[in-house]
């Protein structure tokens, strides 16, 4: 039997990966009380991250030109 992830929680862990945490229980923990956030271009093809807003669901994609940059609070469900 596999595991089917969303395209979300497919984001959430490669931006796991780019910020060096190894499982999303560990990256929410250590920002959810900061000011920025990692955050994830949700373009597919597109891994662009940046630090963002915690409540981020449209910030500007540098590398692909959209507004489609999402916090990991909000990946998550948290915000």
């Amino acid at each position: 039997m596999s595991l089917v992830l969303t395209e979300k929680a497919k984001k959430l862990m490669k931006l796991c990966e780019a910020e060096g945490y190894e499982n999303p229980y560990d990256l929410l923990q250590a920002v959810i009380t900061d000011s920025v956030c990692p955050a994830i271009c949700m373009t597919e093809g597109c891994e662009y991250t940046a630090e963002m807003e915690p409540d981020q669901r449209e910030g500007y994609c540098e590398l692909c030109g959209g507004n489609t940059v999402m916090s990991a609070l909000v990946l998550a469900d948290l915000i």
